[in-house]
């Protein structure tokens, strides 16, 4: 029988400790984004499935101070798997932070003392808070790590695990989960992919390359996992998430067997990536996980530019005085550029200005950043093709640069300009190839625009190659000015060997009478066209006949270059 009773009481023994150890700690709130004397909280949980726990008598310590445990209105029972949450004292008259994050099921108590420990959990040092039953033993215990930001908790992630720094982590919900489950505690089926886990090879990338993306996916649930998908988006149009449409690729689909804290991953490959900033995202499908605030994530990666992938164009230094100044920047290549990161600096290179967001550039398209918008009472660019900065740096009307910058801070172009290449007053200074160098003072000239520049448009002396001699034609030819909708104008179109040129053209008669003085010293650039609608400079129309197009193309510097003569015929429908 005394061996009977030794037996019963060494069972009750090991039924009752393990039961006192069974409560621990889940969640300490120590940096309340409320006050720190109303809104800090411990939880608790108890572990067991079968067994309440009164907590008459326990405590709670930050190893400076020790309060008791005591009841608000439920009691200090608590269930079988049930969360405890206690408040500081002064909670309850004071604040009402967590009242509708609390659920009904949770077990409400508070300490007998108006904050926790000694003067509340600090924020600047790592406290060690005890749980302590009324024994005094200490059951659970855990030392929280500063860094939360301010209202995040930190919360236990395996509620039957250790008290180890990482089996702890600041919870995802600000205010916290306060008497309910923790944000970062273990679920059933729960896929991961992070930040981190997406990567490029290589890196650097340069433009034209092919990339390989790999992510890694991680099962940090309890269960294995047999069947899934991964999905790779890039950020085409630039809103920060991933669309349908924007899909690399169709998606991996894993049907093998994933356990629990295992990962695998999927590698993409991509060629001819192009340059500049690309946002890069992977996204779960799993139908059964139980969190999929963790099923995407995204990474960026940048692609360097090519030389002079975008170059200087041109440039309005010395506007007319109710005029702004501006420069135009043009792509030579066949990759769209998002300017927002890009900048241009004068020769004061310390100082320089962002093209700033919906600076978007098409392919050989062109791109006006202006000092305000009153460019737009002067001038008709395309629509779309202008941003205005207000720190736009002053070009000097004499010696000075415009310098243009990559998103890397590269240069991409540069131009030290003088007023001996061209431009004047309400006159911009064109590049005449794009294509050539653009610190040659031969490559550019003024603008014989009619408004004085072409911002968002063609330079007005583009030339591809300079013609080897000049020319001239006229079509169609004969035409009949009779208003009917048929050939009633004829275009003289003409091309002289040189990038600038004045031109006078004139149209005689047979007897060598002027008729019409058609262009009078116009500024023109290489190529040019001009139209005759068959009327004499009265403005009469003139009489069918044999008609002289006589052209000629001075230069300042050169001289005269070329007279050119050629007959149109002005008829008249039969």
């Amino acid at each position: 029988m005394a061996n009977f009773f030794v037996a019963v009481l060494l069972s009750l023994f090991t039924a009752f400790v393990p039961l006192q150890a069974q409560v621990v700690l889940s969640e300490i709130m120590f940096d309340a984004l409320g006050s720190d004397t109303h809104d800090e909280f411990v939880e608790i949980i108890n572990l067991s499935e079968s067994v309440s726990i009164d907590l008459s008598g326990w405590q709670i310590s930050d190893g400076e101070g020790t309060d008791s445990i005591v009841e608000f209105n439920e009691g200090v029972i608590i269930q079988p798997g049930q969360f405890g949450l206690i408040l500081d004292l002064s909670y309850f008259d004071n604040s009402d932070t967590y009242d509708a994050l609390i659920p009904e099921e949770s077990l409400v108590m508070t300490i007998d003392n108006t904050t926790f420990g000694n003067r509340g959990f600090s924020n600047s040092t790592a406290e060690t808070v005890s749980l302590i039953n009324s024994d005094g033993e200490i059951v659970s215990q855990y030392t929280y790590v500063l860094g939360n930001d301010q209202g995040f908790s930190d919360e236990k992630i395996d509620l039957e695990g250790l008290n180890s720094p990482d089996n702890w982590a600041d919870t995802k919900s600000s205010f916290g989960t306060p008497g309910a489950p923790n944000s970062v505690s273990l679920l059933n089926f729960d896929l991961a992919v992070l930040p981190d886990d997406i990567n490029f090879f290589p890196e650097p990338v340069q433009a034209g390359q092919t990339l390989i993306i790999t992510s890694t996916v991680r099962n940090v649930g309890k269960n294995s996992v047999d069947q899934f998908k991964l999905i790779f988006f890039e950020d085409f149009n630039g809103n920060l998430l991933a669309d349908s449409g924007e899909e690399l690729a169709p998606a991996f689909e894993f049907s093998a067997t994933l356990l629990p804290m295992d990962s695998t991953s999927f590698s993409l490959q991509t060629s001819n990536v192009s340059p500049g900033e690309h946002l890069i995202f992977a996204k779960i499908k799993f139908e059964s996980d139980q969190d999929t605030t963790n099923n995407i994530a995204s990474e960026q990666f940048f692609v360097g530019f090519p030389a002079r992938t975008a170059v200087i164009n041109e440039i309005m230094y010395s506007p007319l005085s109710n005029q702004p100044e501006w420069i135009e920047i043009l792509n030579l290549s066949f990759w769209p550029i998002n300017l927002s990161k890009w900048s241009v600096s004068d020769s004061d290179t310390g100082k320089r200005v962002k093209f700033g967001s919906h600076s978007n550039l098409a392919p050989n398209g062109f791109f006006v950043l202006a000092e305000d918008s009153s460019i737009l009472d002067f001038f008709n660019p395309p629509f779309g093709s202008v941003s205005v900065s207000r720190k736009l740096p002053s070009f000097n009307n004499d010696f000075d640069s415009v310098v243009l910058y990559d998103p890397s801070d590269v240069i991409m172009d540069r131009v030290d300009y003088n007023k001996d290449w061209g431009g004047d007053s309400g006159i911009s200074l064109e590049k005449i190839n794009p294509v050539l160098a653009s610190n040659d003072s031969t490559n550019w000239s003024s603008s014989v625009s009619i408004p004085g520049g072409t911002p968002g448009e063609r330079n007005s002396i583009f030339t591809q190659t300079l013609p080897a001699e000049a020319g001239l034609s006229i079509a169609p030819n004969p035409f009949s000015p009779d208003n009917d909708g048929e050939k009633d104008f004829t275009i003289i179109s003409y091309e002289v060997p040189i990038t600038t040129a004045s031109v006078n053209i004139k149209i005689y008669d047979l007897r060598g009478r002027l008729v019409r003085f058609l262009a009078n010293n116009q500024a023109s650039g290489s190529t040019n066209s001009i139209v005759w609608d068959g009327h004499d400079d009265t403005g009469r129309l003139s009489r069918i006949g044999i008609y002289v197009v006589f052209l000629q193309a001075l230069n300042a510097e050169a001289g005269l270059l070329s007279t050119q003569k050629k007959t149109v015929v002005l008829a008249a429908n039969l």
